[in-house]
């Protein structure tokens, strides 16, 4: 039985159609995270920026300053407070990041369960349950409004949950490609661990 009332196949053809002619998204976000019994554990905000294939900047702005950023190739995750930066392959990320789905990185029906969930406060609900039990989510949820993506709500192995509301999206627009590169600032600890074990340093 589904939670909500459902119009059959409206929540799977808005995905369709989002995914169909999806080349980049800006948007704020709000994101929250529960733990195994449903108590929130925090809260923050900051802007999205995806573009397909692959690329992704996540820039966080309250209560802490972060940023993920991916090119394709690498992913650097930087700690403003911190002074820290580390270096990851995408490959070792990618099934952490929301931006799997988005950035066109695999064939939604091969990878995933899709079941309908129908319609709730507007918003039109799909669950994704991976087929690989190594993946790093146990189930995600994707809420759609009309053709915009509203929420997002992924729950990982452990039982907590990250809760993701978009608003102002802007969606093909043109995103500076400067976006998805960065450069770690003078004075920050790099952590590279893209470079194969044992690589000399530059």
């Amino acid at each position: 039985m589904l939670p909500w009332p459902a119009a059959a196949g409206e929540a799977r053809k808005a995905l369709d159609d989002y995914l169909a002619d999806f080349k980049t998204l800006r948007a704020q976000f709000e994101q929250t995270v529960t733990d195994e019994q449903g108590k929130l554990r925090e809260t923050s905000q900051g802007t999205v920026y995806l573009e397909r294939p692959g690329k992704f900047h996540w820039e966080y702005t309250r209560p802490y300053e972060q940023s993920i950023i991916g090119d394709g190739q690498k992913v650097w995750i930087y700690d403003k407070d911190l002074e820290q930066v580390t270096i990851r392959p995408i490959d070792k990320v990618l099934n952490s990041a929301p931006a799997l789905i988005l950035g066109n990185q695999v064939h939604i029906d091969e990878k995933y369960n899709v079941t309908e969930m129908g319609e709730k406060d507007g918003v039109q609900w799909i669950s994704l349950i991976p087929k690989d039990a190594s993946h790093d989510y146990a189930g995600i949820k994707l809420g759609f409004e009309k053709s915009n993506l509203r929420e997002m709500e992924l729950a990982d192995n452990f039982g907590q949950v990250t809760h993701l509301k978009f608003r102002d999206e802007q969606r093909n627009a043109s995103i500076d490609d400067g976006v998805f590169s960065f450069t770690p600032p003078d004075g920050v600890d790099v952590n590279d661990l893209s470079r194969p074990r044992n690589a000399p340093r530059p």
